[in-house]
């Protein structure tokens, strides 16, 4: 926890938005918003109609990085990266930062500054400090620029942090929440978030969590996707990032009710691999990887 903390003193991050330069890749009319297969975790990758990047966590491990993430952002003409954003410090969430940090040059590094003493969370902030990449934190109210078209908005956290029963800060309920914005559509990225998180955003926007596109919270456990919640974003799709077989039974069955009963299309990484939002800002498609049989 020391040697975290003197690096996070060391980065010193600072909280404020990023203009960043183009990437190489040219341009077309679509933005891509891929939920990628990295099993019992969580690696979601954006790239835009003008060739700008955004990663939001990096799965479990350096494997997931090096098979999953990063040959998704080569294969697109990705050579660098505006921002990765760390939602919180859980290994499923962070695992794989490190090897994407070491393969691409990132712009900024986003993360809530969490209390942790994960060694992938470790490591990836010395490799921040290393390479001389812009630490920024995560807070309601900052705006993360994507080029011309897109924006990204933090809507979560807000300090102080919420905090357990017992006094400690709730790394789920404090994560990093984006909304995604292209035109007309809107896409929410609520990291871990459980429902005492999840109230406290129903209370400050109301209906304007509405989102088209959800990446459900927390792989689909039954302490995210709360019914107001829900009934607030209105998602007509519902994207979950979960491995097949996982020892926590996420998806629940309560939490794919209540996303049935809200009126959103299920899509499940473990059924169907990486899932790919292709939007032109109006209309919007949805790819798989594998053809459910």
């Amino acid at each position: 926890m020391r040697r975290i903390m003197l690096l996070l003193l060391l980065l010193g991050i600072l909280t404020g938005c990023l203009p960043v330069g183009r990437s190489p890749a040219g341009p077309t009319s679509e933005m891509t918003l891929a939920v990628l297969d990295v099993g019992q975790g969580l690696a979601v990758a954006i790239v835009t109609p003008d060739g700008h990047a955004l990663v939001y966590d990096a799965g479990n491990s350096r494997q997931d990085a090096e098979r999953v993430i990063i040959p998704f952002l080569r294969a697109r003409g990705i050579e660098r990266l505006d921002y990765a954003v760390l939602s919180h410090p859980d290994q499923d969430h962070v695992g794989g930062m490190p090897a994407l940090l070491a393969n691409f040059p990132v712009a900024a590094y986003v993360d809530p500054v969490l209390p942790s003493t994960n060694r992938a969370y470790a490591e990836t902030l010395r490799l921040v400090a290393e390479k001389g990449i812009r630490p920024i934190r995560a807070e309601r109210g900052l705006v993360l620029p994507l080029g011309e078209q897109v924006t990204a908005r933090v809507l979560w956290p807000e300090r102080p942090f919420l905090r357990a029963p017992d006094g400690t800060v709730s790394d789920n309920d404090n994560c990093v929440v984006l909304l995604v914005e292209y035109g007309a559509m809107r896409i929410l990225l609520p990291g871990d978030l459980e429902e005492r998180g999840e109230a406290e955003l129903v209370t400050r926007d109301g209906e304007g969590l509405h989102a088209d596109i959800l990446v459900v919270g927390h792989h689909g456990s039954r302490t995210s996707s709360s019914e107001p919640f829900l009934a607030a974003v209105r998602p007509a799709v519902a994207l979950i990032s979960v491995g097949a077989g996982n020892p926590y039974g996420h998806p629940h069955r309560v939490t794919l009710d209540r996303l049935r009963r809200a009126g959103a299309q299920i899509y499940r990484t473990d059924r169907d691999g990486s899932v790919l939002v292709v939007t032109d800002g109006k209309q919007y498609e949805i790819r798989t990887e594998r053809t459910r049989s």
